[in-house]
């Protein structure tokens, strides 16, 4: 959207009594400055018949008396944070918080698109885990293209409230339960409880390389139902066994630094050959 500059001659005939009010709001509100306190989703919101969506992070409103001004800011230009948003679904275009500090490393929209158009790309029900969750970026991407509700693993307590944070703002708060713990413990409780899972996101720490030794605590405990899709994110300088007992692998991608592997369980000893690999 381009800049609209004031009006010279009716800010010079009210040089006297000139003020500028700003402010910067969150994309999902907006609230005009001034005494007006009521909050308005973004985009419902028009002016000059001017419609914004979600694509815009933050906007300030500047309002030099009678004259309001928009200028749009992408969220991270200046702090270097990676910008992630909804990808697609019901919830599409919506952005996610990120975690406070530099420790977590979201999975990137280009990744994120590329990763659910080998799974789905949509769904018709089911229950995804998204362990060592993060933003909960992935979790939240599967109840938006169609899962009935996902479980959320971090033991940081700072992507917990980021995870809270990021189903507030999308709306799917009901359909999901988050839980701070390990990934070996969580695992544990979750078998106690008898939860199972259509859909598993193993995205650990690049450092860890416990993908495959998780995918069998997965079928170990029972957690998974038949079928099900795991998806494992990982270190692209890394390579995960294409062969692992229970498992299917179906299809691999490198995308810069980061991989993907595709696996689906079988339940079974077999071991069916592996569809391949790509690069991206």
């Amino acid at each position: 959207m381009g800049e609209e500059k004031p009006d010279e001659e009716l800010m010079g005939k009210r040089k006297s009594s000139f003020a500028v009010v700003y402010d910067t709001f969150d994309v999902d509100n907006v609230r005009m400055p001034g005494s007006c306190q009521e909050y308005t989703p973004l985009a419902n919101f028009i002016f000059r018949g001017i419609s914004f969506s979600s694509t815009i992070d933050y906007v300030t409103i500047f309002s030099f008396n009678a004259i309001i001004f928009i200028q749009e800011t992408t969220l991270g230009q200046e702090t270097g944070e990676i910008l992630v948003r909804v990808i697609s679904g019901r919830a599409k275009g919506r952005p996610l918080k990120s975690v406070p500090g530099t420790g977590t490393r979201p999975t990137t929209d280009k990744v994120k698109e590329a990763l659910f158009s080998m799974i789905g790309p949509y769904f018709d029900g089911g229950a995804a885990l998204d362990l060592f969750a993060g933003t909960g970026g992935l979790g939240i991407e599967s109840i938006s293209r169609g899962m009935d509700k996902a479980v959320f693993i971090d033991a940081d307590s700072k992507s917990l409230d980021t995870i809270k944070a990021n189903l507030a703002a999308t709306g799917f708060t009901s359909q999901a339960e988050v839980f701070r713990n390990d990934a070996a413990r969580a695992l544990k409780v979750l078998e106690r409880r008898g939860y199972k899972f259509d859909l598993v996101f193993l995205d650990p720490p690049y450092r860890m390389k416990n993908g495959d030794a998780l995918m069998t605590e997965l079928s170990d405990k029972g957690l998974l139902y038949d079928d099900a899709l795991i998806v494992l994110e990982y270190e692209s300088s890394y390579t995960y066994p294409e062969t692992l007992e229970g498992f299917r692998h179906l299809r691999s991608a490198r995308y810069g630094e980061t991989a993907v592997s595709i696996y689906r369980f079988t339940g079974s000893s077999s071991m069916p050959e592996s569809s391949g690999e790509e690069e991206a």
